[in-house]
Formats: C-alpha cells, sequence, structure tokens
C-alpha cells in the first residue's frame, strides 16, 4: 500500500492515468477525514493506493451577492466555514467531524441534525469537478443556481463514496448564518419524547434541528433548535410547549446547561461527534455504525431494548438517521451488536455504515445494508464510469446478490 498526497489537479489526473495502466485500485482520503474509517473497517486489507487531497485546498471562487462559493476538495470544512462566517454565511452542511475534507464530506454524504429542514448536501451542491475511471477531468453542474441543464453528476458523485472518481473541487450555494439560533433542551428517562417529536413534526413548525442523545447515566438529552426575531422565537416556543410543557429549558447557541455537550449547537456546522464521542470515552476501535432509515421508521423503533443493553445512541429523527455506539473491543461481541440492529431494521431502504470497529471487521458483514439501493444499475453505472476498475467502494463492490 502506497501513499500519494497530491499538490495540483494535473498531479492527481497523472496518478490516475497511471493506475488505469495497471488497473490498480486506490481509496481517497483527506487529511483529518474520516472517508476511510468511516466505511471501512480494516483498509489494509485491500492492495490499494492512498491519495491524499490535503494540499488540493484553495478557494475557486467566492460571490458573496450570489451566495455561492466554489472551493478545492482537500479544504476542511471548519476551513470553509471560517471563510464564509467573514460574510456571516455559512454552509448548512452536518459534518461529522470538523476536520473533514470537502471531497470526504461529498462522497460520503454527511448528515445529521440540520438535514431536517435546511436540507442536505443534496440541496447545496450546484457544481462539482471529478476525475472518472478514464483519467477525464469531468466539470457538471455550474457556478450559480439557476444553471441546472444537462445531467444531474453532481449528485450522482453524492454519497458514492469514492466508487465513481476522484473529487476534486465542489461548489456550493450558502445561506445566511440563521439569526439568534436558539434551543430548548429537556432530559428524559425514557422514549417519551419520541410521540412529542412526531407531534411537533405533524404540526409543521419551523424548527432547525432535532437531535437526542443517550447520556451516560441512560437518560435522553433532546434538542431542539430554532431562529429568527424575538417575536418568532416566541411563537416557536409557544408551539413547542403545546406539545411538551414547561419541560424544557431555553438557551441561546453558546451557552450551557447540564449536559448540553451533548447537543450540537454551533458545533452542527463543524463536527458534531467528537464532543459526544469525548464524553462517552469511545475508542478507535470500539463499536459504531451509522444507520439511515425512513423518518416513519424512527418513529416506531424499539430504542428501549438497545439503551437497555448500554448502547450510546444519537438519533435525528426527522431525516432519519441514528449513531449506535458501544463499549465493546471484542470481534464476536461487536458482530452481534451488528446483528441485532440488522434485525431491527424493516424497511429496504435502510442503510448501515460502519464507523468504528476492530480492525478484523469487514464491509460483507453489512450485507444488504452496505450496499447501494438498485444494486445491479449501481455496478452498471460504475462500470460505465470506471471501466478500468480503478476505484475501489463497498457501496459498489460487494458481493451481494438482489
Amino acid at each position: 500500500m502506497s501513499t500519494f498526497e497530491s499538490g495540483s489537479l494535473k498531479e492527481i489526473q497523472s496518478w490516475v492515468s497511471s493506475r488505469i495502466e495497471v488497473q490498480e485500485a486506490f481509496r481517497i482520503c483527506g487529511k483529518g477525514s474520516r472517508f476511510v474509517t468511516t466505511v471501512s473497517g480494516k483498509f489494509e486489507a485491500f492492495s490499494s493506493d492512498i491519495l491524499s487531497l490535503q494540499k488540493l485546498n484553495g478557494t475557486r471562487f467566492f460571490d458573496p451577492d450570489d451566495m455561492v462559493v466554489g472551493v478545492e476538495s482537500g479544504m476542511n470544512i471548519r476551513s470553509l466555514q471560517e471563510i464564509l462566517a467573514e460574510r456571516n454565511m455559512l454552509l448548512p452542511v452536518n459534518p461529522w467531524f470538523p476536520d473533514s475534507c470537502v471531497g470526504s464530506i461529498v462522497a460520503c454524504n454527511d448528515f445529521g441534525p440540520n438535514r431536517m429542514d435546511m436540507g442536505g448536501l443534496r440541496d447545496c451542491i450546484i457544481g462539482i469537478e471529478y476525475i472518472n475511471g478514464k483519467g477525464e477531468i469531468v466539470e457538471a453542474g455550474g457556478k450559480v443556481v439557476k444553471n441546472v441543464s444537462g445531467y444531474d453528476l453532481t449528485r450522482m458523485m453524492l454519497g458514492s463514496q469514492g466508487g465513481l472518481g476522484v473529487i476534486t473541487a465542489v461548489n456550493f450555494k450558502v445561506i445566511p448564518r440563521p439569526a439568534e439560533p436558539h434551543g430548548m433542551y429537556g432530559i428524559f428517562k425514557n422514549e417519551a419524547w419520541l410521540p412529542q417529536v412526531e407531534e411537533l413534526r405533524k404540526r409543521r413548525i419551523p424548527l432547525d434541528w432535532i437531535q437526542a442523545v443517550l447520556t451516560p447515566d441512560s437518560n435522553w438529552i433532546l434538542g431542539l433548535g430554532f431562529s429568527g426575531n424575538k417575536p418568532n422565537r416566541n411563537r416557536i416556543e409557544s408551539e413547542i410547549r403545546e406539545v411538551y410543557g414547561k419541560t424544557l429549558a431555553i438557551l441561546p447557541d453558546g451557552k450551557s446547561f447540564p449536559g448540553q455537550k451533548f447537543t450540537p449547537g454551533e458545533q452542527r456546522f463543524e463536527g458534531f461527534l467528537p464532543a459526544i464521542c469525548d464524553a462517552w470515552e469511545m475508542d478507535e476501535s470500539h463499536f459504531h455504525v451509522f444507520v439511515t432509515l425512513p423518518t416513519e421508521e424512527i418513529f416506531r423503533f424499539h430504542f428501549e431494548t438497545f439503551r437497555k443493553e448500554n448502547f450510546k445512541i444519537v438519533v435525528h429523527p426527522i431525516g432519519g438517521d441514528i449513531h449506535f455506539m458501544h463499549k465493546s473491543f471484542d470481534m464476536k461481541e461487536q458482530l452481534q451488536h451488528l446483528e441485532k440492529i440488522k434485525s431491527a431494521l424493516v424497511h429496504p431502504d435502510s442503510k448501515i455504515r460502519w464507523v468504528r470497529a476492530v480492525p478484523e471487521a469487514s464491509f460483507q458483514e453489512l450485507g444488504k445494508f452496505g450496499v447501494a439501493n438498485g444494486y445491479s444499475l449501481a455496478q452498471r453505472l460504475k462500470r460505465h464510469l470506471d471501466p478500468s476498475g480503478v476505484f475501489f467502494a463497498p457501496y459498489y463492490d460487494l458481493e451481494f446478490n438482489e
């Protein structure tokens, strides 16, 4: 296994072309990103080269008036948000870790609390540049929001996990920073908060985010985020009180109350998982999987079973995703945890990703939950874009029969 650290687009293209000639597989990661650890239990098992894009980290353009920005894929999300903050703007993405690079966030399709009303990456990307498996530089989309002509190749690359090409630059539409963001927080001893969240959804209350986290003492901390001027916030607060009564406290982002470190606040734009993992003292080899499923399935999910078995859980009920963690180092125990989660998923569109595990864990153990929807079509798409088999991603390459 070798590592190549690119410094320019031309160098990357040359490197990819040399891999096409010898038909070697490789993976893509940015410095500090979790592209490898997110989708792999043991990437050393593959005879793969690692292409680091950390030097490809420039800004292609930034037009504050049109609220669009284009950056190279090696820029980390923290740096991008700092650039936008100078003009009181932000990219409403949901990164897991602050040092993740833009390319890995797009390739892995990270999402979390902001997905509720702000939307996900799918709603932010307006253009993309990548190198396909033929060594060609492909540009799709554009630099303005209204440019929607042609095939939607930008969203095709979203969540591709590196299996379709090397993402080298991405263009985003951005938004103004929320005005006076606040949150309402409450502690619950059981899952009583869940049907109340369902009621909030039915009422279509304009919240920015919802996140529920299971604490070390097996209580739930529920956070509801909203923003706007004072009259608007008062109206939202009143509507929430109709559902939750006086069980929730109100605080502006950046303030604290006992246990608030388990809720995203401002961290939702720069990486919300580190504070949670640190609080739970989760090691790199502890069990951690990321599950996506429809919102309706979240409301029916049997969280009580996992809570009683000492799982650590982060839930984003609107948008439908759950982080399951457990302090287990044993491979056999981790596979048992995985099987328990798989058995609880009933919807065919539910998916699972490894985030952390012992080195022996493999993609194959995810089974049907680890591959693309419409797997046969996804494989045909990959063969068309990558005829030499240059790129590797379990999303497309696991042995699975639909």
